[in-house]
């Protein structure tokens, strides 16, 4: 083989090995890995991870075959919306943060009050213990935290409970 085939065959290696790389990036989804609030809340509203004053959430990227991908320095913007879809005026909550070295970033999401129509309560919700408590619970059933990476979005719901009045032992 001789010197210009090889670097020929070197350039299309080359070539190839940046088509892939571009094709992956394509490829990349972010995941919301998982939220949760260890705030001093009751956590009794039915419908999913009960959030007031701000939730802890976990991302990541994934590739198009859903395996995780290592990929540092990638942006993610997180977002919390009372309501079904996106809404600015509904925007409860928003942060950024880049990626570590294993695609993934964990970061404090602080919620404001609740907004918009979709509030619902007081609900009179029962904890059961060997004194059964009562409180009376107003929430938004349909909030949503949203992350958006590598031009791609996905989404969670959650329940942003917005205030919860004791009642004592019984109703």
């Amino acid at each position: 083989m001789n010197h210009v085939h090889r670097v020929s065959v070197g350039v299309f290696v080359a070539i190839c090995a940046v088509g892939s790389a571009s094709a992956t990036e394509v490829q990349m989804q972010p995941q919301i890995t998982g939220f949760i609030s260890n705030e001093r809340i009751t956590h009794l509203v039915p419908g999913g991870a009960n959030a007031a004053r701000e939730m802890e959430v976990s991302v990541a990227l994934y590739d198009g075959s859903g395996k995780q991908v290592s990929l540092p320095g990638i942006p993610f913007v997180i977002e919390a919306y009372d309501g079904a879809t996106p809404d600015s005026a509904l925007r409860i909550g928003r942060t950024e943060i880049t990626s570590n070295g294993l695609g993934q970033a964990r970061i404090r999401l602080p919620l404001s009050a609740c907004r918009g129509r979709g509030i619902q309560g007081p609900l009179l919700v029962h904890r059961t213990s060997n004194r059964p408590e009562y409180w009376d619970v107003t929430f938004v059933p349909h909030a949503k935290v949203r992350v958006a990476a590598a031009g791609r979005i996905a989404t969670a719901d959650f329940v942003h409970v917005c205030k919860e009045s004791y009642r004592g032992t019984r109703p």
